[in-house]
Protein backbone atom coordinates (compact mmCIF):
# COMPACT_ATOMS: atom_id res chain seq x y z
CA UNK A 1 0.00 0.00 0.00
CA UNK A 2 1.08 3.77 -0.74
CA UNK A 3 1.82 5.74 1.93
CA UNK A 4 -0.71 8.43 2.57
CA UNK A 5 -3.07 10.32 4.66
CA UNK A 6 -5.10 7.14 5.67
CA UNK A 7 -6.79 9.52 8.29
CA UNK A 8 -8.11 12.22 5.58
CA UNK A 9 -9.06 10.05 2.66
CA UNK A 10 -12.63 10.23 3.01
CA UNK A 11 -11.95 13.66 3.05
CA UNK A 12 -10.04 13.71 -0.43
CA UNK A 13 -12.44 11.58 -2.15
CA UNK A 14 -15.09 14.04 -1.62
CA UNK A 15 -13.02 16.73 -2.76
CA UNK A 16 -12.49 14.84 -5.70
CA UNK A 17 -16.37 14.09 -6.06
CA UNK A 18 -17.60 17.51 -5.61
CA UNK A 19 -16.35 20.63 -6.88
CA UNK A 20 -15.34 23.09 -4.03
CA UNK A 21 -16.26 26.93 -3.97
CA UNK A 22 -13.70 28.73 -5.07
CA UNK A 23 -14.27 32.09 -5.90
CA UNK A 24 -13.45 33.34 -2.08
CA UNK A 25 -10.59 30.58 -2.44
CA UNK A 26 -11.18 28.47 0.47
CA UNK A 27 -8.20 26.16 0.53
CA UNK A 28 -8.07 22.53 -0.26
CA UNK A 29 -7.39 19.88 2.08
CA UNK A 30 -3.96 19.06 0.47
CA UNK A 31 -3.63 23.10 -0.20
CA UNK A 32 -4.47 23.69 3.84
CA UNK A 33 -1.59 21.20 4.83
CA UNK A 34 1.35 21.99 2.28
CA UNK A 35 4.12 24.25 3.82
CA UNK A 36 3.79 27.60 4.43
CA UNK A 37 7.21 28.18 3.79
CA UNK A 38 8.62 29.64 1.58
CA UNK A 39 6.35 33.01 1.57
CA UNK A 40 5.83 33.75 -1.77
CA UNK A 41 4.41 37.44 -0.56
CA UNK A 42 7.96 37.83 0.71
CA UNK A 43 9.19 36.60 -2.56
CA UNK A 44 7.36 39.47 -4.38
CA UNK A 45 8.51 42.34 -1.55
CA UNK A 46 12.24 41.38 -2.40
CA UNK A 47 11.71 41.18 -6.06
CA UNK A 48 9.79 45.02 -5.09
CA UNK A 49 13.43 45.85 -3.43
CA UNK A 50 15.55 44.78 -5.49
CA UNK A 51 13.85 46.72 -8.84
CA UNK A 52 14.26 49.92 -6.37
CA UNK A 53 18.16 48.95 -5.22
CA UNK A 54 18.84 48.55 -9.03
CA UNK A 55 16.82 51.59 -10.25
CA UNK A 56 14.23 49.47 -12.13
CA UNK A 57 11.72 51.01 -10.25
CA UNK A 58 11.50 54.60 -8.87
CA UNK A 59 10.96 55.30 -5.48
CA UNK A 60 7.46 57.38 -6.06
CA UNK A 61 6.26 54.50 -7.94
CA UNK A 62 7.70 52.18 -5.57
CA UNK A 63 5.80 53.51 -2.46
CA UNK A 64 2.56 53.62 -4.51
CA UNK A 65 2.93 50.45 -5.07
CA UNK A 66 3.83 48.93 -1.51
CA UNK A 67 1.88 51.82 0.58
CA UNK A 68 4.94 52.82 2.01
CA UNK A 69 8.80 54.02 2.30
CA UNK A 70 10.95 51.48 0.72
CA UNK A 71 13.20 52.01 3.40
CA UNK A 72 10.19 50.93 5.58
CA UNK A 73 9.53 47.55 3.85
CA UNK A 74 13.64 47.00 3.65
CA UNK A 75 13.44 46.84 7.53
CA UNK A 76 10.44 44.60 7.57
CA UNK A 77 11.61 41.92 4.63
CA UNK A 78 14.93 42.37 7.00
CA UNK A 79 13.44 41.26 10.14
CA UNK A 80 11.02 39.26 9.00
CA UNK A 81 14.23 37.21 7.08
CA UNK A 82 16.28 37.94 10.57
CA UNK A 83 14.97 36.95 14.34
CA UNK A 84 11.97 39.04 13.47
CA UNK A 85 9.68 40.74 16.19
CA UNK A 86 11.68 38.46 19.11
CA UNK A 87 13.46 41.47 21.39
CA UNK A 88 16.85 39.48 20.92
CA UNK A 89 18.82 36.73 18.86
CA UNK A 90 18.71 34.71 22.06
CA UNK A 91 14.80 34.87 22.49
CA UNK A 92 14.45 34.29 18.71
CA UNK A 93 16.36 31.26 19.11
CA UNK A 94 15.00 30.17 23.13
CA UNK A 95 10.96 30.10 20.62
CA UNK A 96 12.06 28.64 18.24
CA UNK A 97 14.27 25.32 20.26
CA UNK A 98 10.09 25.01 21.84
CA UNK A 99 8.80 24.15 18.46
CA UNK A 100 11.06 20.88 18.33
CA UNK A 101 11.61 20.18 21.26
CA UNK A 102 10.76 16.83 22.23
CA UNK A 103 7.72 15.91 23.97
CA UNK A 104 8.14 16.31 27.69
CA UNK A 105 10.36 17.52 30.03
CA UNK A 106 9.12 21.37 29.78
CA UNK A 107 9.78 23.70 32.54
CA UNK A 108 8.12 26.94 33.15
CA UNK A 109 10.01 28.58 31.07
CA UNK A 110 9.74 26.53 28.36
CA UNK A 111 6.09 26.72 28.51
CA UNK A 112 6.25 30.25 28.49
CA UNK A 113 8.20 30.34 25.46
CA UNK A 114 5.95 27.82 23.89
CA UNK A 115 2.94 29.84 24.35
CA UNK A 116 3.97 33.06 22.78
CA UNK A 117 5.18 31.11 19.89
CA UNK A 118 1.27 29.74 19.35
CA UNK A 119 0.39 33.78 19.78
CA UNK A 120 1.99 34.12 16.87
CA UNK A 121 0.49 34.08 13.33
CA UNK A 122 2.50 31.02 11.68
CA UNK A 123 2.77 33.76 8.19
CA UNK A 124 4.21 35.90 10.13
CA UNK A 125 6.80 33.40 11.62
CA UNK A 126 10.63 35.07 11.86
CA UNK A 127 12.65 32.85 8.82
CA UNK A 128 15.88 33.20 10.85
CA UNK A 129 17.69 32.51 7.87
CA UNK A 130 21.43 33.47 7.56
CA UNK A 131 21.70 31.99 4.04
CA UNK A 132 19.41 34.53 2.75
CA UNK A 133 19.94 37.86 5.10
CA UNK A 134 23.87 37.64 4.04
CA UNK A 135 22.45 37.61 0.73
CA UNK A 136 20.08 41.10 1.32
CA UNK A 137 22.37 42.38 3.02
CA UNK A 138 24.93 42.15 -0.13
CA UNK A 139 22.64 42.87 -2.41
CA UNK A 140 20.50 45.81 -0.93
CA UNK A 141 23.40 47.13 1.03
CA UNK A 142 21.84 46.80 4.74
CA UNK A 143 24.77 45.84 6.64
CA UNK A 144 25.10 49.82 7.81
CA UNK A 145 21.44 49.40 9.75
CA UNK A 146 21.66 49.24 13.35
CA UNK A 147 19.03 47.25 13.37
CA UNK A 148 21.38 44.47 11.28
CA UNK A 149 22.34 40.92 12.47
CA UNK A 150 26.07 40.84 12.54
CA UNK A 151 28.21 38.18 11.21
CA UNK A 152 28.61 36.45 14.48
CA UNK A 153 24.46 36.47 14.81
CA UNK A 154 24.46 34.56 11.57
CA UNK A 155 26.89 32.13 12.91
CA UNK A 156 24.87 31.50 15.58
CA UNK A 157 22.03 30.86 13.85
CA UNK A 158 23.50 28.31 11.64
CA UNK A 159 24.90 26.56 14.56
CA UNK A 160 21.62 26.30 16.41
CA UNK A 161 19.89 24.75 13.38
CA UNK A 162 22.11 22.02 13.03
CA UNK A 163 21.55 21.82 16.79
CA UNK A 164 17.64 21.55 15.14
CA UNK A 165 18.43 19.43 12.40
CA UNK A 166 19.86 17.20 14.87
CA UNK A 167 16.47 16.89 16.71
CA UNK A 168 14.69 16.19 13.43
CA UNK A 169 17.04 13.53 12.18
CA UNK A 170 16.65 11.76 15.21
CA UNK A 171 12.47 11.97 15.06
CA UNK A 172 13.53 10.22 11.95
CA UNK A 173 15.49 7.47 12.99
CA UNK A 174 12.57 6.95 15.89
CA UNK A 175 9.66 6.67 13.72
CA UNK A 176 11.83 3.71 11.32
CA UNK A 177 12.51 1.76 14.69
CA UNK A 178 9.05 2.37 16.42
CA UNK A 179 6.53 3.59 13.69
CA UNK A 180 5.25 3.07 10.32
CA UNK A 181 5.72 4.45 6.90
CA UNK A 182 3.37 7.76 7.44
CA UNK A 183 5.50 8.45 10.67
CA UNK A 184 8.26 8.12 8.89
CA UNK A 185 6.94 10.43 5.74
CA UNK A 186 5.91 13.07 8.35
CA UNK A 187 9.15 12.92 10.21
CA UNK A 188 11.08 13.84 6.75
CA UNK A 189 9.04 16.41 5.93
CA UNK A 190 9.66 18.59 8.99
CA UNK A 191 13.31 18.39 7.87
CA UNK A 192 12.43 19.53 4.25
CA UNK A 193 9.70 21.97 5.85
CA UNK A 194 12.35 23.50 8.14
CA UNK A 195 15.02 23.33 5.40
CA UNK A 196 13.12 26.05 3.04
CA UNK A 197 12.56 28.29 5.84
CA UNK A 198 15.98 28.66 7.74
CA UNK A 199 18.68 27.50 5.18
CA UNK A 200 19.52 27.77 1.37
CA UNK A 201 17.88 26.70 -1.81
CA UNK A 202 19.87 23.89 -2.47
CA UNK A 203 19.74 22.18 1.21
CA UNK A 204 16.23 22.34 1.05
CA UNK A 205 15.74 20.60 -2.07
CA UNK A 206 18.31 18.38 -1.22
CA UNK A 207 15.82 17.62 2.05
CA UNK A 208 12.56 17.46 -0.30
CA UNK A 209 14.12 14.50 -2.57
CA UNK A 210 15.03 12.19 0.29
CA UNK A 211 10.88 12.42 0.62
CA UNK A 212 10.38 11.31 -2.73
CA UNK A 213 12.73 8.99 -2.60
CA UNK A 214 10.85 7.19 0.06
CA UNK A 215 9.69 3.77 -0.84
CA UNK A 216 5.59 3.41 -1.57
CA UNK A 217 5.17 6.93 -1.77
CA UNK A 218 1.89 7.64 -3.26
CA UNK A 219 1.13 9.90 -6.54
CA UNK A 220 -1.04 12.57 -4.46
CA UNK A 221 2.36 12.53 -2.02
CA UNK A 222 4.93 13.10 -4.49
CA UNK A 223 3.11 15.64 -6.12
CA UNK A 224 2.51 17.59 -2.97
CA UNK A 225 6.17 17.56 -2.47
CA UNK A 226 6.63 18.70 -5.99
CA UNK A 227 5.20 21.73 -5.35
CA UNK A 228 6.54 22.31 -2.43
CA UNK A 229 9.41 22.25 -3.90
CA UNK A 230 8.47 24.46 -7.07
CA UNK A 231 7.93 27.32 -3.94
CA UNK A 232 11.25 27.14 -3.31
CA UNK A 233 12.44 27.51 -6.87
CA UNK A 234 10.15 30.24 -7.50
CA UNK A 235 11.26 31.89 -4.30
CA UNK A 236 15.24 31.83 -4.92
CA UNK A 237 13.91 32.48 -8.59
CA UNK A 238 15.61 29.27 -9.96
CA UNK A 239 13.36 29.06 -13.30
CA UNK A 240 15.39 26.66 -14.84
CA UNK A 241 14.89 24.28 -11.30
CA UNK A 242 11.21 25.05 -11.52
CA UNK A 243 10.75 23.52 -14.81
CA UNK A 244 12.52 20.25 -13.68
CA UNK A 245 10.57 19.90 -11.23
CA UNK A 246 7.29 20.78 -12.46
CA UNK A 247 7.92 17.88 -15.36
CA UNK A 248 8.67 15.81 -12.72
CA UNK A 249 5.25 16.79 -10.60
CA UNK A 250 3.63 16.33 -13.92
CA UNK A 251 4.96 12.60 -13.74
CA UNK A 252 3.84 11.73 -10.69
CA UNK A 253 0.02 13.10 -11.53
CA UNK A 254 0.40 10.73 -14.26
CA UNK A 255 0.12 7.95 -12.73
CA UNK A 256 -2.83 8.94 -10.05
CA UNK A 257 -3.91 12.22 -8.15
CA UNK A 258 -7.41 13.31 -7.31
CA UNK A 259 -9.15 16.09 -9.35
CA UNK A 260 -7.88 18.77 -6.74
CA UNK A 261 -4.40 18.43 -6.89
CA UNK A 262 -4.37 18.22 -10.73
CA UNK A 263 -6.13 21.61 -10.61
CA UNK A 264 -3.41 22.58 -8.24
CA UNK A 265 -0.59 21.53 -10.67
CA UNK A 266 -2.45 23.78 -13.46
CA UNK A 267 -2.28 27.38 -11.02
CA UNK A 268 1.74 26.01 -10.38
CA UNK A 269 2.75 25.11 -13.88
CA UNK A 270 0.83 29.00 -14.80
CA UNK A 271 2.58 31.30 -12.71
CA UNK A 272 5.71 29.41 -13.56
CA UNK A 273 4.68 30.46 -17.12
CA UNK A 274 4.33 33.95 -16.20
CA UNK A 275 7.84 33.76 -14.92
CA UNK A 276 9.64 32.71 -18.42
CA UNK A 277 7.03 34.81 -20.02
CA UNK A 278 5.27 32.39 -21.60
CA UNK A 279 1.63 34.70 -21.74
CA UNK A 280 -0.20 32.82 -23.71
CA UNK A 281 0.66 29.59 -22.37
CA UNK A 282 -0.32 31.25 -19.15
CA UNK A 283 -3.73 32.47 -20.31
CA UNK A 284 -5.15 29.19 -21.18
CA UNK A 285 -4.06 27.49 -17.25
CA UNK A 286 -5.40 30.64 -15.74
CA UNK A 287 -8.87 30.94 -17.02
CA UNK A 288 -9.30 27.15 -16.31
CA UNK A 289 -8.57 27.54 -12.89
CA UNK A 290 -10.92 30.50 -12.11
CA UNK A 291 -13.56 28.56 -10.81
CA UNK A 292 -11.20 25.92 -9.18
CA UNK A 293 -8.29 27.74 -7.53
CA UNK A 294 -7.25 26.79 -4.20
CA UNK A 295 -3.70 27.60 -3.98
CA UNK A 296 -3.78 29.96 -1.71
CA UNK A 297 -0.30 29.43 -0.82
CA UNK A 298 0.93 30.68 -3.70
CA UNK A 299 -1.03 34.15 -4.05
CA UNK A 300 -4.28 35.58 -3.28
CA UNK A 301 -7.88 35.09 -5.31
CA UNK A 302 -7.82 39.04 -6.25
CA UNK A 303 -4.14 38.72 -7.42
CA UNK A 304 -5.14 35.33 -9.21
CA UNK A 305 -7.58 37.00 -11.35
CA UNK A 306 -5.49 39.40 -12.14
CA UNK A 307 -3.24 37.78 -13.81
CA UNK A 308 -6.15 35.78 -15.67
CA UNK A 309 -7.42 38.98 -16.78
CA UNK A 310 -4.31 40.26 -17.81
CA UNK A 311 -2.96 37.54 -19.70
CA UNK A 312 -6.15 36.73 -21.17
CA UNK A 313 -6.68 40.35 -22.63
CA UNK A 314 -3.90 39.90 -24.96
CA UNK A 315 -5.14 36.42 -26.43
CA UNK A 316 -8.65 36.16 -26.45
CA UNK A 317 -10.96 37.00 -28.71
CA UNK A 318 -13.74 39.54 -27.25
CA UNK A 319 -16.46 36.97 -27.03
CA UNK A 320 -14.52 34.47 -25.41
CA UNK A 321 -13.68 37.06 -22.82
CA UNK A 322 -17.05 38.11 -22.33
CA UNK A 323 -18.15 34.71 -21.45
CA UNK A 324 -15.31 33.25 -19.82
CA UNK A 325 -14.23 36.25 -17.73
CA UNK A 326 -16.41 39.50 -17.84
CA UNK A 327 -19.82 37.69 -17.17
CA UNK A 328 -18.15 35.48 -14.48
CA UNK A 329 -19.33 35.64 -11.41
CA UNK A 330 -16.01 34.60 -9.43
CA UNK A 331 -14.41 37.71 -11.16
CA UNK A 332 -17.40 39.98 -10.10
CA UNK A 333 -17.53 39.00 -6.51
CA UNK A 334 -13.90 39.99 -6.14
CA UNK A 335 -14.52 43.45 -8.77
CA UNK A 336 -13.96 45.81 -5.17
CA UNK A 337 -10.59 44.29 -4.38
CA UNK A 338 -9.13 44.85 -8.08
CA UNK A 339 -10.69 48.34 -9.40
CA UNK A 340 -8.12 49.70 -11.37
CA UNK A 341 -7.53 45.93 -13.17
CA UNK A 342 -11.36 45.85 -14.02
CA UNK A 343 -11.58 48.93 -15.08
CA UNK A 344 -9.03 48.37 -17.58
CA UNK A 345 -10.75 45.35 -18.53
CA UNK A 346 -14.08 46.86 -19.47
CA UNK A 347 -12.45 49.92 -21.20
CA UNK A 348 -10.61 47.62 -23.14
CA UNK A 349 -13.62 45.99 -24.41
CA UNK A 350 -15.61 49.26 -24.91
CA UNK A 351 -12.85 50.23 -27.12
CA UNK A 352 -12.90 47.12 -29.17
CA UNK A 353 -16.67 47.31 -29.61
CA UNK A 354 -16.59 51.18 -30.64
CA UNK A 355 -13.51 49.71 -33.38
CA UNK A 356 -15.63 46.67 -34.44
CA UNK A 357 -12.71 44.38 -33.90
CA UNK A 358 -13.35 41.11 -32.69
CA UNK A 359 -10.20 40.71 -31.01
CA UNK A 360 -8.94 43.11 -28.00
CA UNK A 361 -6.01 45.45 -29.32
CA UNK A 362 -3.17 46.99 -27.07
CA UNK A 363 -3.72 50.45 -28.31
CA UNK A 364 -1.57 53.21 -27.25
CA UNK A 365 -4.71 54.71 -25.57
CA UNK A 366 -5.57 51.21 -23.51
CA UNK A 367 -1.61 51.00 -22.07
CA UNK A 368 -1.65 54.89 -21.29
CA UNK A 369 -4.76 54.19 -19.57
CA UNK A 370 -3.93 51.40 -17.66
CA UNK A 371 -0.71 52.96 -16.89
CA UNK A 372 -2.20 55.98 -15.50
CA UNK A 373 -4.39 54.34 -13.30
CA UNK A 374 -1.99 51.39 -11.77
CA UNK A 375 -0.67 53.14 -9.01
CA UNK A 376 -4.07 54.59 -7.66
Amino acid sequence: MDIDEVDTSAEETKTTATKPKKSNATPSASSEDSSLHPVMSLAQDIHRLNMIHNNKLSVSDATSIIGCEPTELLDKVMSRVGIGASNSLEEAIKINEMKYKPAGGEGEEGVEAADKTEETNPEDEPLLNPSLYRQLQSSLGYTSSSNALTEDDLNKLSTHHESILSTLNDAVTKAKDEAGDMEVLHAYMDIARYSARTSTKDAALTAYEQVLSLPKLSSGKKLDAHLEMARVCSFWNDNKKLKEVLEGAQKAIANGGDWDRRNRLKVYQALSMMLVRDMEGASKLLVEGIATFSCTELCDYPEFITYAIITNLLYLKRTELKKSIIDGSEVLQVANDIPVVVSYLFYSCMHCLCCRSSNLCSSPSNIHFFYLHSFN
